[in-house]
């Protein structure tokens, strides 16, 4: 995700109307630049393959974000306190 686009991508999720959410987070992702867009097809795609074997590696979907995430989506100033 570019850091520019974090504000976006926060604003998106906290959405209540989930419908609304699913459809601003997808609406931003294809707005992301094309090696963003298709590094997070890969990585998605990976991610979703160590979640399917969770009950050997332990690494549920909820761990894999909490290691990830701040990987992924951070602030363009990198302050681990606004993340």
């Amino acid at each position: 995700f570019s850091p520019d686009k974090y504000a976006d991508f926060i604003d998106a999720n906290r959405k209540e109307d989930p419908v609304e959410r699913l459809k601003t987070l997808k609406r931003l992702i294809h707005d992301l630049p094309e090696h963003h867009y298709e590094t997070l097809k890969f990585l998605s795609a990976h991610l979703k393959t160590v979640a399917e074997n969770s009950e050997k590696n332990k690494m549920e979907p909820r761990n894999l974000a909490i290691v990830f995430g701040p990987t992924l989506v951070r602030t363009s100033d990198d302050n681990m306190t606004h993340m």
